[in-house]
């Protein structure tokens, strides 16, 4: 009797502009194991958007029905493995039991901002996500959500930020399940 090799659930999470889409979708293309999951995109798709906050530009999206969705659809089935999540804030995941990891993506704030800039946020979206940026946001709600040995903190500022995550992860997926964290 084979057993399939098990490969860790992770969150990659960040800033708006980081790049953790385009990090995931090269994961994912490096190993057909691995599922890419958008949860902006998933939660358009099954309507799990509450309103749109005009104040902040952003959507809302109903935590729950997210939550129960990745429950009904993956956590209690057999693809349980392989989960690459993409979203801004990892504590958008409540079963802690099924998440491996949590990569926070950072970016110096001048290159933040030359991207949010090409994707034409508005002055107030840039701010936003610059303080988000310069005061960890993110990178503080992983922390709160998750044990603080599952998160791990990743610049991805240049192209060859990119494509050493790339490297370090993948090599960080095939050698998991581990012990230790890879040097």
């Amino acid at each position: 009797m084979t057993s399939k090799k098990q490969f860790p659930n992770i969150i990659i999470c960040g800033t708006p502009g980081v790049g953790k889409s385009r990090l995931c979708q090269e994961l994912c293309s490096l190993n057909s194991s691995l599922k890419y999951i958008n949860i902006n995109d998933l939660a358009k798709q099954n309507k799990y958007v509450l309103e749109y906050d005009e104040e902040n530009q952003c959507e809302i999206l109903n935590d729950d029905a997210i939550n129960d969705y990745f429950d009904d659809e993956y956590f209690q089935k057999s693809f349980s493995s392989g989960l690459i999540f993409d979203y801004h804030s990892a504590g958008i995941i409540t079963d802690n039991n099924r998440i491996h990891a949590i990569f926070v993506l950072r970016c110096q704030t001048d290159k933040l901002y030359d991207r949010l800039k090409l994707r034409n946020s508005s002055e107030k979206k840039l701010e936003q996500n610059i303080e988000s940026e310069n005061f960890q946001i993110c990178l503080n709600e992983a922390h709160e959500a998750f044990d603080e040995s599952l998160v791990h903190e990743l610049i991805n500022t240049t192209e060859d930020d990119l494509k050493k995550n790339v490297d370090y992860l993948s090599k960080w997926i095939d050698q998991w399940p581990f012990n230790e964290m890879m040097d």
